[in-house]
């Protein structure tokens, strides 16, 4: 079929081929079909937390009356257990339930939870009279709804980005360019549902009554599930497999079994070796893909000295290759200790070869594991981040301070603000922390668009571990400077210049005097804290993604994660020693009364501590070697697919020499590594490495899932 142009040529109606073909129905759009549930439960969700967690250290200080040491500390502990419990949630997600069912179980969870705080706060009884200490029944409710909480929580922070972009199939361009876009309005929920929270819940709790102000997070998160299962039948699944912080610790702990057994038995495993594939013995990249690294060693997991050279993959981990010829040593020289996990692997000549003999992965009789060298490497991969992981604990310490001494130091001071028109407006001390936010929505397109093009153009090279670096040397500028804030403050109050009826009140009666002195001052310590998290915190979190291979980008997020973790616990440590070691002094620093203590003594003890942190993380640093980690594309294949379905036709190119065959209960590429998932199951899918690639398999896990340039405030995550 065809029409007349005005030139008299005919020309088809369809281009050809496309004749007789039907037309290819429009596809529907993800990001404005699917996402919008997965976008209003993370809005929900995050107004209800921040909603609780932005203003609680006002709360256990005005109406549970503990002091001010033991409601940083308590605030820290449940922070730091908040970043503890997705572990959990991303295991159960990975290895056993899938995103969709962790998340909404514990969604509920956290649900209870929520409702569980808000009766705590209202029923008679399980507060405190002002001026009482609480009974321990009313801690018991208190800390019995945020233990809830915290475990709720773990079950969504690693898993609601990794569920919305499960939703997105990078082989087709549409939602290749919506996944970016879900991103986007992803973070924008987050910083929308935090802005409520610092702003309107955060009054309700200061100037009407903490039941509602609890009550309104709560109903929040009730509208969180509704939202989540009304997507119920839009969503798409990716199969469980194993979970690679499994990995890690079944590498390790075979590793350490082999070893003892070694030890204990002193000879040699026995060492089957099956005859050479095709393509062994050449030097073409083919047979670095096919002979993963290793070095020659006597005993089990260690490569045999009859077994033959071997060569590693030397893109993929290393970012070069190892020297030709046989004998050398291949893999990385760190943790060397690991490679006593090794149990098969394959030679340069193309020889597969196991110790103790056995067929299948399980290693045999010679040891446990079963575990190649490129598995091993992988993991090997993660435990070098170890020692920045260290050293970054404490900048979450000082980060910590924000919510729990920056709160308490700004309720002691004036929260009137002048407006034009003869109007005053009032601050909550916790609505400070909009200007953290603010920060960095404001630095992060400034640095991107601005410093960082500067510093190349200049020829500085500027690294990630520099930004980190750097990031803790503006935290601690941010704890000097509130030292200096609290030590202003308190000379006003000890020269007796303290006006409690034109100073801004006395707490409400709750505690300490206010000072006359402006709320306002403490701005410049929030957009510092701000200016690291720019610097460090989302440099840590490229660098832990970008520096372990696909596989193992799950334990890189979860250091990042235990990381934050930790950082809270050790600043609770901190608070602790320094009240009791004060108090042993005879000058507490941290007392009930603020005004009484020396407040401006720990913030300074902090920046030290911090200072003294950023050299050895500058050591450490200074040693550190960058690896060059190929990541690969994903795609989705549904569970039914063989594994080529949807996969974009590699371009036409020179034959290539065939591929040894892979090991025995090796999967193939493309293939879905399904457990605890029955097949046939609708909505099914895997994702697959685009194109040709080897490794296949589930590379993106519940942690690993960060864009290009994550802009992301650190507790957001």
């Amino acid at each position: 079929m065809a029409y007349t142009n005005g030139g008299g040529e005919a020309v088809p109606l369809l281009p050809p081929g496309e004749a007789g073909r039907p037309a290819e129905p429009k596809r529907r759009s993800t990001l404005l079909s699917v996402c919008p549930f997965i976008l209003g439960n993370e809005f929900c969700e995050r107004l209800a937390y921040y909603g609780l967690a932005t203003n609680f250290v006002t709360y256990l200080t005005h109406i549970m009356g503990v002091d001010a040491a033991t409601a940083a500390i308590e605030v820290m502990v449940f922070e730091g257990t908040c970043y503890v419990t997705p572990l959990l949630g991303a295991y159960l997600a990975d290895s056993h339930w899938g995103r969709y069912a962790t998340i909404l179980v514990f969604s509920v969870i956290y649900l209870l939870g929520m409702v569980a705080l808000t009766l705590t706060s209202w029923l008679p009884g399980l507060t405190p009279r002002v001026g009482e200490d609480a009974s321990v029944l009313q801690n018991a409710a208190l800390f019995g709804a945020l233990g809830v909480i915290a475990l709720g929580t773990g079950g969504i922070k690693p898993n609601v980005s990794a569920f919305g972009a499960d939703q997105f199939d990078e082989k087709n361009p549409q939602d290749k360019v919506e996944k970016q876009s879900f991103f986007n309005y992803f973070y924008l929920a987050i910083n929308l549902g935090s802005l409520i929270a610092c702003t309107a819940v955060v009054y309700v709790q200061d100037a009407v009554s903490w039941s509602l102000g609890f009550a309104l997070p709560a109903a929040a998160m009730a509208v969180a599930v509704l939202l989540f299962l009304a997507g119920g039948r839009r969503y798409r699944h990716v199969a469980p497999t194993e979970s690679p912080m499994a990995r890690v610790v079944k590498v390790v702990a075979a590793a350490l079994s082999n070893r003892w057994r070694s030890r204990r038995g002193g000879a040699s495993a026995a060492v089957k070796v099956l005859p050479a594939v095709p393509g062994g013995g050449g030097d073409s990249d083919d047979d670095l893909d096919a002979a993963p690294y290793g070095r020659p060693a006597p005993g089990p997991g260690r490569l045999h000295p009859g077994a033959g050279a071997v060569r590693r993959h030397g893109a993929s981990a290393m970012g070069r290759h190892a020297p030709g010829g046989g004998g050398g040593s291949a893999g990385s020289s760190s943790y060397r200790w690991l490679e006593d996990a090794i149990t098969e692997w394959q030679t340069s000549q193309g020889q597969l070869v196991r110790a103790g003999g056995g067929s299948g992965g399980g290693g045999g009789s010679g040891g446990a594991g079963g575990y190649s060298p490129q598995q091993v490497e992988e993991v090997k991969l993660v435990l070098r981040l170890l020692p920045v992981f260290g050293t970054t604990m404490l900048y979450w310490t000082i980060y910590g301070m924000m919510g729990s001494m920056f709160v308490q130091q700004g309720t002691l001071m004036d929260n009137a603000v002048a407006l034009p028109g003869g109007w005053t407006l009032r601050v909550p001390a916790a609505t400070m922390a909009l200007f953290n936010t603010g920060a960095i929505i404001l630095l992060v397109p400034l640095y991107d668009s601005v410093f960082e093009p500067a510093l190349r153009r200049a020829g500085v090279r500027w690294t990630m571990l520099r930004r980190i670096g750097w990031g803790m040397v503006v935290a601690v500028l941010a704890m000097l400077y509130s030292a200096g804030v609290e030590a202003w403050r308190l000379s006003i109050y000890r020269a007796g210049a303290n006006n409690h009826d034109g100073g801004g009140g006395d707490s409400g009666g709750y505690g300490p005097a206010v000072v006359p002195l402006s709320i306002m001052w403490q701005a410049p310590a929030y957009v510092l804290v701000g200016a690291s998290e720019v610097l460090a915190s989302i440099a840590q979190l490229e660098f832990f993604y970008d520096q372990a291979p696909d596989v193992m980008r799950s334990c890189s997020m979860a250091l990042q994660l235990l990381s934050t973790a930790l950082g809270s616990y050790l600043g609770g440590g901190l608070v602790a020693a320094v009240a009791a070691l004060s108090v042993a002094g005879g000058a507490p620093w941290l007392p009930k009364d603020l005004n009484a203590g020396h407040l401006d003594y720990f913030l300074l003890l902090c920046g030290g501590l911090m200072a003294a942190n950023t050299a050895l993380f500058a050591l450490v640093a200074l040693g550190y070697e960058y690896k060059t980690v190929e990541h690969v594309t994903l795609v989705q294949v549904p569970d039914d697919d063989d594994g080529d379905a949807g996969v974009a036709p590699a371009p036409p190119s020179a034959p290539r020499p065939p591929r040894p065959p892979r090991p025995p209960g090796a999967p193939a590429p493309g293939a879905a590594i399904t457990i605890n998932a029955p097949p046939g199951r609708r909505g099914q899918f895997h994702y697959a490495a685009a194109a040709d690639d080897e490794e296949g398999g589930l590379y993106s896990r519940s942690l690993a899932f960060v864009p290009p340039s994550p802009a992301l405030p650190a507790p957001f995550r």
